[in-house]
């Protein structure tokens, strides 16, 4: 099959194609939304979507519709569409029936085999839970299909083995007992076809809003199971109260009216369940459910805040604000990296059955791990936008963090009251002078203030972009650090003094006197120490790859291509992973990692043409090359820690000749080159 050319702006390349009549109308039917085109559908089968499909295999037999989520097993729902159901009330069948809560008990009908061979089985249901008939039932093949159905979920006895084998006999038949209730029924008909010749969804079979009767919509009682690592993009789980009193509440707590409120952030599902409001009054008092923006809950009245405040800068000084901003990205990546490594956790998830308090702690210091990346992250999108804005790119490292902080940059171990001051830093704000958020919003105000004549209006929009990118995820770190502070006091069993018990032993929980004003502590927790013998070799492995890295980066920031200096900065990422397994090993053993940056880096001039560019790509595989020449074997075998798949990415992309090549290609095709 010859393949199409296509671009990336290709609609090939993404577009899902409708193949039935309906979903190939050439316009967008009036009222409906546009996810219901099946070329902008997700076409996934779990609630929270745009469709439920269990819904169409609810309806596999004609005239039963089934309910297929509850745990005693598949629930006779209804008599259901009346043109289909009509055979079974004419047999004896009623509605007064479905009041002893009819189950089905066993099905027969034919399924295919691992071969493709077509056989005629029997199942039955008795223990198995209605999820567990509904598979059953999706894989049935067209034909004749019988069930046999009862009072209450299926049990072994006398009615299960009668009901059984008449459905084998594929004969419809309904027994009652003197009284005239009913025993059980053996009902046989061809499968149901969802589809008719054309297609589309039978319209006799299947009403208005049966597709979508499951989603997580606030008036049905799915909406209530719905949770963060699920799709329920419309429902938050943990928010903050109207009026800021309360930072953490369940959004679907039924003590809502009562004070004080419980805070709900650091509980185990069932405790967090049981103060949950209940399907019923999901369902019938769904309005209390208030609004929420941005995390918060709302009045009646949704009252807009007030637009940033502070000066408006000018092109130049957004230039060098964002030269600054750059800076501390990449110190606070630094720091969370530091901090992260001195927490007492396996290299691997725990298993939490076996330990839910180390699990929560692995957790947690994940969370500081990620936001490190993330900052990394930030460190590369604030490049962009010098880039953007025809600024020289940095690769440094701030000496001082915030303009209203001023705090020198310093490493220590993850005590209370650092972890805070990463809470305190990732705080969001809504002024522009206040914070480092704030600094990101002032630069944003400030880019949309810019008049046409000063910066180009596409460029502009880009920028302003990447900015809300930075600010939307700094607001992210403010919560998810807050959470990591909730579950680590949940190891500690929240009686952390500044130094916590999960902190490593040894140096990392060395007290250091602090002389540094500047640093809001009386004492520093794990400072950086130069470290003799093996761990001192550790330590320079670990330098040369993050002087190394730096290097890389600085190149990559400068090439102005991002279709060439994305494959280049790919191949840089496996510098950073064993830089990181070499740090996980030497803190397991007690060793501080230094950080240390390349010597004169601050005064170190910006890459503006390719033979700077590649004086530095030797310097930096120079010092790649010592990592690999002189390093120590027992080192040297780091680059395997079991970092939860970092690891294989890095050995993918380890060979120095690649990382060479890839950045050798990218300065000769840049413009440095010309």
């Amino acid at each position: 099959m010859t393949s199409l050319p296509t671009s990336p702006e290709d609609p090939r390349e993404w577009k899902i194609f409708p193949r039935n009549l309906t979903a190939r109308a050439a316009y967008i039917v009036p009222g409906n939304p546009v996810v219901t085109r099946p070329e902008d559908g997700v076409d996934n089968c779990y609630p929270g979507l745009e469709m439920d499909a269990k819904n169409i295999q609810k309806m596999f037999f004609p005239g039963l519709y089934f309910e297929v989520y509850g745990a005693p097993g598949a629930k006779l729902g209804g008599l259901m569409p009346a043109s289909l159901a009509q055979q079974w009330i004419d047999l004896g069948l009623s509605q007064d029936d479905l009041g002893d809560d009819l189950y089905m008990w066993a099905m027969r009908g034919a399924v295919t085999d691992l071969s493709g061979t077509v056989n005629t089985v029997n199942f039955d249901f008795t223990g198995k839970q209605g999820l567990y008939v509904w598979r059953q039932i999706n894989a049935l093949m067209p034909g004749d299909v019988s069930v046999a159905i009862g009072p209450k979920p299926p049990a072994k006895g006398a009615p299960l083995t009668a009901a059984m084998s008449a459905m084998e006999q594929g004969t419809s038949h309904i027994e009652r007992d003197p009284n005239g209730t009913l025993l059980w029924a053996a009902l046989t008909a061809p499968r149901l076809d969802y589809l008719d010749a054309q297609g589309v969804l039978q319209p006799e079979v299947y009403d208005p809003g049966d597709l979508t009767r499951t989603l997580c919509t606030p008036w049905t009682y799915d909406f209530r199971d719905c949770q963060c690592f699920y799709w329920a993009s419309n429902k938050p789980d943990v928010i903050s109260s109207e009026d800021g009193q309360y930072e953490y509440l369940n959004f679907q707590r039924k003590n809502r009216f009562v004070e004080p409120q419980t805070q709900d952030i650091a509980y185990g599902y069932n405790a967090r369940r049981q103060r949950e409001i209940d399907y019923a009054e999901m369902m019938d008092d769904w309005k209390q459910l208030r609004p929420v923006l941005n995390g918060r809950e709302q009045g009646d009245t949704y009252v807009p805040p007030e637009g940033p405040v502070g000066p408006v800068l000018t092109l130049e000084q957004i230039k060098t604000e964002v030269t600054y901003l750059a800076s501390v990205e990449h110190a606070l990546a630094v720091q969370y990296l530091y901090a992260f490594y001195s927490v007492d956790v396996p290299w691997v998830e725990p298993d939490k059955d076996e330990d839910l308090r180390m699990f929560r702690l692995w957790n947690s210091a994940r969370t500081v791990f990620d936001v490190a990346i993330d900052e990394m992250r930030h460190f590369r999108w604030a490049n962009e936008i010098l880039s953007l804005l025809g600024a020289e790119t940095t690769a440094k490292r701030a000496s001082t963090l915030g303009r209203t902080f001023k705090v020198p940059f310093y490493l220590q171990s993850l005590s209370s009251p650092q972890l805070q001051w990463f809470i305190d830093v990732e705080r969001p704000s809504r002024s522009t002078v206040a914070g480092l958020d704030g600094m990101y919003v002032g630069i944003l105000h400030s880019l949309q203030q810019l008049p046409d004549d000063a910066l180009d209006p596409e460029v502009r929009r880009q920028a302003v972009e990447i900015v809300k990118l930075i600010v939307d995820e700094g607001e992210g770190h403010y919560v998810r650090f807050s959470t990591a502070q909730q579950n680590f006091a949940y190891y500690d069993d929240a009686g952390r003094g500044e130094l916590p018990s999960y902190i490593l032993p040894g140096v990392w929980r060395d007290g250091t006197a602090n002389a540094n004003r500047d640093i809001p502590y009386a004492t520093l927790y794990g400072v950086p120490v130069k470290a003799d013998g093996e761990g001192g070799q550790m330590q320079q492995l670990s330098d040369n790859h993050y002087q190394a890295l730096l290097m890389l980066l600085k190149i990559a920031f400068a090439i102005p291509e991002a279709n060439l200096s994305g494959p280049a900065l790919q191949r840089a990422i496996a510098v950073m992973f064993r830089m990181h397994s070499v740090n996980l090993e030497m803190a397991a053993k007690g060793v501080t990692p230094l950080f240390t940056l390349p010597e004169g880096w601050e005064l170190d001039p910006p890459v503006k043409d390719a033979d700077t560019a590649m004086q530095l790509l030797d310097r930096a595989m120079s010092l790649l090359s010592e990592a690999e020449e002189k390093a120590a074997p027992q080192a040297l075998t780091l680059r395997a820690a079991p970092t939860k798949g970092l690891a294989d990415v890095a050995a993918h992309h380890a060979d120095l000749g690649e990382i060479h090549a890839a950045f050798a290609e990218a300065i000769a095709r840049s413009r440095l080159a010309r």
